[in-house]
């Protein structure tokens, strides 16, 4: 400044002043020059203009953008106060000392200026008792209040210790409102001998309170917005979002992926309410937080009816876990005023730093599909074969539905033998697979997966239609023809239109419904005995026989046996394989006798070797069915081999 005055230079300058009232000020000076002949400034015209309101709105105006700016950063709410302090500070020129404090989650928290600590949010949560005691009472102000000494104040430390080392021995409490009559905190300002109760200074005040509203505004909302979109709010838990989220915040993980389910949760749900079931989860909540107190674990609202958890491999070893879950459910759960007992089903899969966290809980889904399928409270944790076997399941559904649209499917055919003489008595059909993409396809395979996505009943209904062709085309060709089994799934037996569509379909085809049998697996009758009685009944006045298959693999074969009218029985192969067994022995001697009594037909399945013939005869079996006989064949490979 000096030398641009010297060099004759009309200057202007705005200087931090005092009135002689001790009210700093902001002079805006314009200074114009004069010199002599030899262009020396010999005198120096000074104007002096009060630009306080000027120089503090346009620092406010220049807060604000910066508040602006931080919000879309989004800045955290100590930053955005910590940014305010700072701008203070550096307006006075250092002359003073900047803190908040307020009031969250029922303690006192503070926030300072670090002008004269750069670098660093300086954050603190007052402790001492007195110290708390004096700012609560400060936050309740209603107005702004000036202390000429704050000695007596119970102030924090470190601030009076500042505030005496810079000589700053007034100070001057802002109190900020969040609404009518609701105090958020108190604004500290440490300063000098200068007094700022005027006009002017109340204006800025002002507007530094409403900054500081609209920071704590953003941050309510941005916690509002939180809660919807990261938090349960019915259970207070985190959802799957923000469990994700603080799963990520770990940056590194090495543990285990658990989904927790109630098995009676939709029990609970249709007796008490969507309330209660809510009310149940909120308890396993409690109880999960309560027992892993001292272990690192994440819990969260993972779907309407569980719970994910994420927990240190140590903590979640598979024989923990099972363990683990029956502490929870030792003691009974409150529903509705009612002391209910329940069992859990967990899934789990392990999850390391770097993998998909997706792809993590998507293996605990798979692993809790399988717990499900336990009795009781179970753990069950995820191997990747059961994804391979997924993946596999998947491939064939893909493929399946052009399958049956261009009758890939096709009807192969295995003897059924009389032990006694060899000659054939009948044959079972059998359906087979060949995929132009796929290749061959087991029925073990593509048959399970029908039976899930609905399409059995179309693929049984193909089969039937093979079989009735290959008799009207062996009649009209006047050839000899043999009984044909062909199986029905439960989904198709308890069809309403069963019965009549295959009655439809022997008409078609001009057929003899006594050649045809209806083979039914057992476990059929275990769903509904008195549905399964109506309809074998109308079969058998149809014309159409019955066989019961797999018997002996059920839980309930003799109790139903004398109820459904079965023409024939067939004994599963894996009683023939173990034939050889004391204890197997018996119980094939009982399965024959009790068929001869009733008067049905017995079948032996799966016999291989000449040895298990030759036991199953004398224990009274006239007719069996196997590789020892005859492999499965096409409708080609029998018209060629002559066997009929």
């Amino acid at each position: 400044m000096e030398e641009r005055l010297y060099k004759g230079k009309v200057t202007k300058a705005e200087l931090m002043h005092t009135r002689k009232t001790g009210i700093p000020f902001y002079a805006g000076l314009e200074c114009l020059p004069f010199q002599d002949e030899q262009n020396k400034t010999k005198l120096v015209l000074v104007f002096v203009k009060d630009v306080t309101y000027i120089q503090l709105q346009s620092f406010v105006d220049r807060l604000e953008k910066e508040m602006f700016q931080a919000i879309q950063n989004e800045i955290s709410f100590n930053e955005k106060i910590q940014l305010i302090c700072n701008g203070i500070d550096h307006l006075f020129h250092r002359e003073c000392f900047t803190a908040f404090v307020w009031e969250h989650e029922g303690k006192c928290q503070m926030i300072q200026s670090n002008v004269w600590h750069p670098g660093k949010t300086i954050q603190y949560t007052l402790e001492q008792s007195v110290e708390r005691t004096c700012y609560e009472k400060l936050i309740q102000l209603r107005q702004v209040v000036v202390y000429d000494d704050f000695s007596h104040l119970h102030l924090h430390r470190p601030h009076k210790d500042l505030a005496l080392e810079k000589e700053f021995t007034r100070c001057i409490f802002l109190p900020v409102g969040k609404s009518e009559g609701e105090k958020l905190g108190v604004m500290t300002i440490y300063f000098n001998e200068q007094d700022y109760k005027n006009a002017v200074y109340s204006h800025f005040f002002e507007r530094i309170v409403d900054l500081i509203i609209l920071a704590y505004s953003y941050e309510k909302k941005q916690q509002q917005i939180y809660s919807l979109a990261y938090m349960n709010l019915s259970t207070g838990m985190v959802n799957l979002n923000g469990f994700i989220g603080r799963l990520k915040e770990l940056k590194e993980w090495d543990g285990v992926i658990h989904l927790v389910e109630p098995t009676e949760f939709s029990r609970i749900v249709e007796l008490y309410g969507r309330d209660s079931g809510e009310a149940l989860l909120k308890q396993m909540y409690e109880r999960i937080l309560e027992k892993c107190e001292e272990k690192h674990i994440l819990v969260g609202r993972f779907v309407s009816s569980s719970i994910i958890l994420y927990m240190e491999k140590d903590e979640a070893e598979t024989r923990h876990m099972t363990e683990f879950l029956k502490t929870l459910v030792e003691q009974p759960f409150i529903v509705e005023g009612r002391s209910i007992y329940i069992t859990l089903k967990s899934g789990g899969a392990p999850i390391r730093t770097g993998q998909s966290i997706k792809e993590g809980i998507r293996h605990a889904e798979s692993a809790l599909s399988e717990a499900k399928e336990s009795f009781g409270t179970m753990a069950r944790f995820y191997c990747e074969e059961k994804d391979a076997q997924l993946e596999k399941e998947l491939l064939i559904l893909n493929h399946l539905t052009e399958a049956i649209k261009h009758k890939e499917i096709t009807a192969f055919f295995q003897p059924k033998v009389e032990l006694r003489r060899g000659r054939i008595t009948s044959m079972e059909a059998l359906a087979r697979w060949t995929s132009p993409v796929l290749g061959h396809v087991s029925p073990a395979d593509f048959i399970p997966v029908a039976e899930r996505a609905g399409l059995i009943r179309e693929i049984d209904l193909q089969i039937i239609e093979q079989v009735l062709r290959w008799f009207q085309r062996r009649q009209y060709e006047g050839k000899h023809i043999v009984p044909i089994a062909v199986n029905i799934s439960p989904e198709h037996f308890y069809y309403p239109r069963f019965v009549e569509e295959l009655e439809q379909l022997i008409k078609k085809y001009h057929a003899d419904p006594n050649y045809l049998i209806i083979e039914i697996t057992e476990s059929l009758g275990l769903v509904d005995v008195k549905r399964a009685q109506e309809i074998i009944k109308k079969l058998y006045i149809r014309g159409l026989k019955t066989s019961v298959d797999d018997f002996g693999m059920g839980y309930s074969s003799l109790s139903y046996l004398q109820k459904l009218p079965f023409s024939e029985l067939k004994i599963d192969r894996s009683f023939t394989s173990r034939i050889h067994e004391a204890g197997t022995l018996a119980i094939v001697r009982s399965i024959i006798q009790i068929a001869y009594n009733l008067e049905i037909d017995v079948v032996a399945e799966g016999v291989e070797t000449k040895e298990q013939a030759d036991v199953l005869y004398q224990l009274g079996c006239k007719c069996a069915q196997g590789y020892l006989f005859y492999r499965p064949m096409s409708f080609r490979e029998l018209e060629e081999s002559n066997i009929l």
